[in-house]
This record gives structure tokens, sequence and C-alpha cells, in this order.
């Protein structure tokens, strides 16, 4: 990185160099892109971008998370993702000159890094290479708004076996008892996260330990028939 009078914050230059957006770009082009950042902390709850307005500018998570949401008229929050430090939000909508597609809020306290989107097309203009980085994001945010939509048409049981399938293939752990991972976030969050409520996600946990395919002790799971949590949250029935 070049040497400067005012040097860059070393968390936020981590979050920047490391963002897979622009992976292939050089340090000097990405010290130019963190030094038109905006950097502020923000606190847990705080709204960062509102669904339907102009998106004139896309951010970066340098520590703690967010959560990107589409508040239904009936009052209910469907969430569609959880960005966590280093990952960008909102960069296809200010790329695009569009509006904001969902509504993005700190879930926890935290620190971003906002920069106007002019900063991306000049980014664009100096290193076309880096472009490869965004086709490759905005493919793998189709395939995961795909996911989304898939799990939502599927029945609240269904749709938390299959976010516990998916979770214990990266975080799940061998233990006498079986498959034992995190939740991954608090229970009230997974709710959203699956298009629900509390109260039906406990049920769900419920039926699921019913069965005899996972037990769920406050944020830890041990998932005791991985073939049946797979079979139901395919959604198909073997038989």
């Amino acid at each position: 990185m070049v040497p400067d009078s005012n040097p860059i914050r070393p968390d936020v230059w981590a979050a920047f160099r490391g963002c897979r957006l622009w992976s292939g770009a050089s340090d000097a082009a990405v010290e130019q892109l963190a030094r038109r950042a905006r950097v502020r902390e923000v606190s847990r709850g705080e709204t960062l971008a509102i669904e339907g307005e102009t998106a004139e500018s896309f951010g970066l998570v340098v520590s703690g998370r967010l959560r990107v949401y589409h508040l239904g008229a009936d009052g209910k929050q469907l969430t569609f993702e959880v960005v966590e430090a280093g990952a960008p939000y909102a960069a296809v909508a200010a790329l695009a000159g569009s509006r904001y597609p969902a509504n993005v809020e700190a879930a926890t306290d935290g620190t971003i890094a906002t920069v106007p989107a002019s900063a991306l097309f000049d980014l664009l203009a100096d290193e076309p290479e880096v472009a490869k980085g965004f086709v490759s994001d905005l493919a793998r945010r189709v395939v995961n708004f795909t996911s989304v939509v898939q799990t939502l048409s599927l029945d609240v049981p269904s749709r938390v076996a299959r976010y516990l399938f998916q979770r214990s293939l990266a975080a799940g752990r061998p233990t006498s008892q079986g498959l034992e991972l995190d939740l991954g976030m608090k229970k009230g969050e997974l709710a959203m996260a699956l298009g629900t409520v509390p109260e039906t996600l406990s049920r769900a946990f419920a039926k699921l330990r019913e069965d005899g395919i996972a037990e769920v002790h406050g944020s830890t799971v041990t998932i005791l028939d991985v073939r049946a949590l797979a079979a139901l949250g395919s959604g198909y029935d073997d038989e």
C-alpha cells in the first residue's frame, strides 16, 4: 500500500483489500477506493438503506453484521441475506443506477464504509479485469436468491430442515451424539430469514425432535438423522 500522511485505518484497509468484489484489483486501486469511503460506526437496528430509494452509493462491512430484508405490506419481514465483515452490500444497485431492492439494517453494532457509485466506475475504468469479480458476485447472488424463492415454496418444517442441512455442510462437527452445529444466528433472526415467526419456528424444531431428526438446545443443534433432514429439506418424498 502506498504510504500517505493520513494512513487508512488497518481494519478498513483489511476489509477493502479482502473484499471478493474487486479481489483482482491492485493495491493502489483498492487504496484509491478506500480513500473515497466515508467510514462510520453504526448501532444495532440502525437503517442503512431503504427499499425503493435511489442507490447513489454502496457499502462495505468493516466489522459487525448487516441484514438485508423485505418488509411486506402485512408487516412481516423476510431476510434475504446476512452480510458479514469484508462483504459489500447494495453494490449491484449502485452500479445499475437503480433503487435499493431491499432494506438494509445493522444486525449488530459495527463499522461500515460507504462509497459513491462513481468510485466503482472509476475502478472498472482503471482496471477492467476487475469486472470478472463483479460478474461472479452477481451470479452468486442470483443463485442465492433462487434458493430463497425455493425455500419459501416449502412448508416451515422443510424450510428449517433445508437451512440446517445447508449449514451442517459448512459448520457441522461430528460428535458421539450426531452432527453438531450452532444456528448461526438468534432464533428470532432465523425466523425472519425463513419467512415465519418465532412461535412457528419453535413448533418446527419440536417436530424435528419428535421425528428423531434433530434436537435443539439453545443455539446448538444436534443432527441425529442427516439423511432424513436432507430429504425433508428437499421438499420431496422418497416414497
